[in-house]
């Protein structure tokens, strides 16, 4: 059973324009010398013809004979160039394909890329979601707990301001940056965790003086 070979289109243009500019520069030879015998017989025409000079008749007669055969070999070399033209043209069409496969293939890969990115980004997106709502009911239940007993514990509107905050800083890193308002400052970027400790640190240090508070009554 025969093996397909796998045709390097770039190696056969290369060829073909090789071959295309040796038979070029081959046709320029040979015109180059038909026109040295156009000049030559210009030299001889006379003497053979007007003054029957025998010398003048047979280098007349050669060069008649040169350019006879010159002229059949420009029109051969014309031929061949116009066929090499022809495969210089199938063998760029055919290199422009492949290419163009290539190109079609990567870009259908990149599209498969972009559906598992943006599978990510709802993924991502679903989290987010989640987990914000999931901070706001803490707070609202900490807040129900904290109700009359004096602790600190974080309003709504602060975290209103200090979530929106974070994610408007991610949102800076992506390219829809322009699409979430004004474009904030370095000191002013933060992200989800800078208040969410904060908020932990203050909390503790008020439940850890309230619990010492009550160990001193108990002991009491």
């Amino acid at each position: 059973m025969a093996t397909k070979t796998k045709v390097n289109h770039a190696n056969a243009v290369e060829h073909a324009e090789k071959v295309v500019a040796n038979l070029q520069a081959k046709y320029d030879a040979v015109a180059a010398a038909r026109a040295d015998d156009d000049r030559a017989m210009g030299e001889v025409s006379y003497r053979a013809h007007a003054d029957n000079d025998p010398t003048a008749n047979a280098k007349l007669y050669a060069i008649r004979e040169r350019t006879w055969r010159r002229d059949i070999e420009l029109k051969s070399i014309s031929t061949a160039i116009a066929v090499a033209q022809q495969n210089l043209a199938e063998a760029k069409q055919a290199e422009s394909q492949t290419q163009a496969r290539k190109a079609a293939r990567e870009i259908l890969r990149r599209a498969n890329a972009i559906v598992k990115y943006a599978q990510t980004l709802d993924d991502a997106n679903a989290v987010k979601v989640e987990a914000s709502r999931a901070i706001a009911d803490e707070l609202t239940q900490m807040r129900a707990l904290a109700h009359g007993a004096g602790l600190y514990v974080p309003s709504h509107e602060q975290f209103l301001a200090l979530g929106s905050r974070a994610d408007q800083t991610a949102h800076m890193a992506t390219p829809f940056a322009r699409e979430f308002g004004e474009h904030l400052a370095p000191a002013e970027r933060r992200n989800h965790m800078s208040y969410a400790q904060s908020w932990h640190l203050a909390v503790t240090k008020a439940v850890t003086a309230l619990v010492g508070e009550d160990k001193q009554t108990e002991a009491a």
